[in-house]
C-alpha cells in the first residue's frame, strides 16, 4: 500500500501546506475530491495525472485562483481565503504556469518586477535599479538576457525561464512548477530540477507538476497521482517506478511495444538537405527515406526548431540545396512547403498553429480546404463538416462536437487536432517540433500511435524533441545538433543518453 497522504496530525502540520476535505464541482461533475493531503517543508512533491485528473484545479485552489466548493487549505497554519489570489501570495505561494502569463509588449525587467518597485519609492521609475534587480533574478536561473529586451521577442524556452525567475524572486514558501521543463533541453531542464531541489533544501515546499516522468522521479521526494479528481496513490521514491506511475494514471504502457520496422531500402529519399545553411544553422546534410523517423536532439539554441522552420519555408535558407522526392525545392513561405507535401506541427500550438477562438472544424480542415472545395474555389459547408468529422475521428480528438471552440479542449486534444490536420493532408514529410510538449502521458501514448500510423503510411518524419527517452522510443536515427551543425548521428542500436548529451553540450574548438 502507498504511504498515506494524510499521515500526521493537525498539530504537527503548522509549517506545512494542508488540504482538508477539498472538493470542487463544475455543474454535476466532481473534478476534485481530496480528503487530506499534507505537503511538508523541505520536500519536492511530484504531482502527476492525465489531463482532466484534477491537477490544474488543485493548483488553482492552492494559488487562490479557484475557489473550492468545500474544504480548507492552510499554509503554515493560516487558512487561505477561498478564491483569494492576493491572499495566497501573501501566504507565500508562487506559481509558474505553462501558459506564460507575461506581457509581451513590456521588457524582461518590467515583467519580472510587475507589482513590485525596484529601488526607492520616487514618483519616476528607476530603470537602473530595475535592471540591477532583474539581472539578479535572471542570474538565479542562469539566463543571460538584456533586461530591457521585449518579452515578445524571446523564445518559448526563454519565456519559461523568465517565469521561473519571477516566481523565485518572490522568495515563496510554496513554489508550484507547472510543466517547468516542457520547452527546455536536457541541460536546461536539469538546471530547473536543481533549482527545485535547492528551494526545498532552503525550507520551501515545491509542487512539481510534470509529464516527463523521469524528471518527476528524479526530483520528487514523493509522487502524488491523481485520477478522475481523486488521490489514487502517494508514492515513495522506491515505489515510484515509471511503470507504477503510468499504471496508476492510465492503466497502460506509454511507448509502443515491439521493434521499430526499418524503412524500405533503396527507395528515393523523401527529403534531402545538401550543405544547407541558414542564419544560425549549418552547413549540414540530412536525408530522410519513406517510413523513416529521424530525431533531432540538442540544447536550447542548438538549431532544432530553426532546422524545421527552414525546411517548411518559414525561415529562408542562405546556401545549399533541398530536394523533395528528388526534385529541387526552394520554399519562400510555408505555403510553398505545404504545396510541396510538407506538414509542420510547431512547438507552440497556441500561437503558431491554432485559431483558439475558432471551432475545431475550422482548425482541422485548414490544410485540406482546396481539396474539399468545388473546383478549388468554393468551399462546400457539407464537405467541410464531413471532412472535419473524419479528421476528428482519425486523430481521436475527444470533443462534444466539431463546432465547439478549440480553446475548450485539453492540451492533448489540441495537439491531436493539429496532428489530424496534417495527417488528413497526407504530406510526404511531417515535421514535428516538441510533439508531446505540455500533454499528459495518456495523450502522449495517443500521439505516439499517430506517429506510428503516419510512418506506416510511408511518411518521412523529422522529430525535434528535448525528451531523449521519446526520441529513443520512436526514432530510427537521431541527429544531434550543436551550434546549428550536426555534432553526431546515432543509429537506433547506438542510442545512448550520455552520448547524445555529450555531443550536444561539449563546446567545439574552432580551427
Amino acid at each position: 500500500m502507498p504511504a498515506s497522504p494524510s499521515s500526521g496530525s493537525a498539530a504537527d502540520t503548522g509549517g506545512d501546506l494542508v488540504l482538508t476535505g477539498v472538493r470542487k464541482l463544475y455543474g454535476p461533475a466532481v473534478v476534485l475530491d481530496v480528503d487530506q493531503l499534507v505537503m511538508r517543508r523541505g520536500e519536492v512533491v511530484g504531482l502527476v495525472g492525465e489531463n482532466g485528473a484534477g491537477k490544474s484545479t488543485m493548483m488553482g485552489i492552492v494559488a487562490g485562483s479557484v475557489a473550492p466548493d468545500a474544504g480548507t487549505v492552510s499554509i503554515a497554519g493560516r487558512l487561505l481565503d477561498r478564491g483569494g489570489t492576493l491572499h495566497a501570495q501573501e501566504l507565500g505561494v508562487a506559481m509558474v504556469s505553462q501558459e506564460f502569463p507575461l506581457v509581451g509588449q513590456l521588457s524582461v525587467a518590467e515583467n519580472l518586477l510587475l507589482g513590485r518597485r525596484a529601488g526607492d519609492r520616487r514618483i519616476f521609475v528607476d530603470r537602473r535599479s530595475m535592471d540591477t534587480a532583474a539581472n539578479g533574478m535572471l542570474a538565479t536561473v542562469g539566463l543571460d538576457i538584456q533586461p530591457r529586451r521585449r518579452v515578445d521577442a524571446l523564445s518559448v524556452a526563454q519565456r519559461q525561464m523568465i517565469e521561473i525567475a519571477k516566481a523565485l524572486g518572490r522568495n515563496p514558501l510554496v513554489l508550484i512548477l507547472d510543466e517547468p521543463t516542457s520547452a527546455l533541453g536536457p541541460a536546461e531542464s536539469e538546471h530547473v530540477l536543481e533549482l527545485a531541489r535547492a528551494h526545498a533544501r532552503g525550507g520551501g515546499i515545491v509542487i512539481f507538476v510534470g509529464h516527463r516522468l523521469h524528471e518527476v522521479r528524479a526530483v520528487a521526494d514523493r509522487v502524488v497521482v491523481l485520477r478522475n479528481g481523486r488521490l489514487v496513490s502517494d508514492l515513495t521514491p522506491a515505489e515510484a517506478t515509471e511503470q507504477r506511475i503510468v499504471r496508476d494514471m492510465v492503466g497502460r504502457d506509454l511507448l509502443p511495444e515491439g521493434e521499430l520496422a526499418e524503412p524500405a531500402a533503396g527507395a528515393t529519399p523523401v527529403f534531402e538537405a545538401l550543405a544547407l545553411e541558414a542564419e544560425g544553422l549549418g552547413p549540414l546534410n540530412l536525408t530522410l527515406r519513406p517510413g523513416e523517423v529521424v530525431g533531432v536532439a540538442g540544447l536550447m539554441g542548438s538549431g532544432r526548431s530553426r532546422l524545421l522552420h527552414v525546411v517548411m519555408g518559414a525561415r529562408p535558407s542562405t546556401h545549399g540545396e533541398m530536394r523533395i522526392s528528388g526534385a529541387s525545392y526552394h520554399p519562400r513561405t510555408p505555403v510553398d512547403g505545404a504545396a510541396a507535401g510538407i506538414g509542420l506541427v510547431p512547438e507552440d500550438r497556441k500561437t503558431q498553429s491554432l485559431l483558439v477562438d475558432a471551432s475545431i472544424r475550422w482548425n482541422v480542415t485548414l490544410a485540406v480546404l482546396r481539396r474539399i472545395s468545388w473546383k478549388r474555389l468554393v468551399l462546400s459547408p457539407r464537405a467541410d463538416r464531413r471532412e472535419a468529422g473524419a479528421i476528428v475521428k482519425l486523430a481521436r480528438v475527444v470533443c462534444q462536437t466539431p463546432e465547439q471552440p478549440a480553446r475548450s479542449l485539453s492540451g492533448g486534444n489540441q495537439q491531436r487536432m493539429v496532428f489530424g490536420r496534417w495527417m488528413a493532408a497526407r504530406p510526404r514529410l511531417l515535421l514535428l517540433d516538441e510533439p508531446t510538449r505540455g500533454v499528459d502521458v495518456g495523450a502522449k501514448a495517443e500521439i505516439y500511435k499517430l506517429i506510428e500510423e503516419a510512418r506506416k503510411e510511408g511518411m518521412a518524419i523529422l522529430v525535434a524533441s528535448s525528451e531523449l527517452e521519446e526520441l529513443a522510443g520512436i526514432c530510427h536515427r537521431v541527429v544531434v545538433l550543436r551550434r546549428g551543425r550536426v555534432a553526431d548521428e546515432l543509429q537506433r542500436s547506438e542510442f545512448s543518453k550520455e552520448r547524445i548529451v555529450s555531443a550536444a553540450a561539449i563546446d567545439q574548438v574552432e580551427a
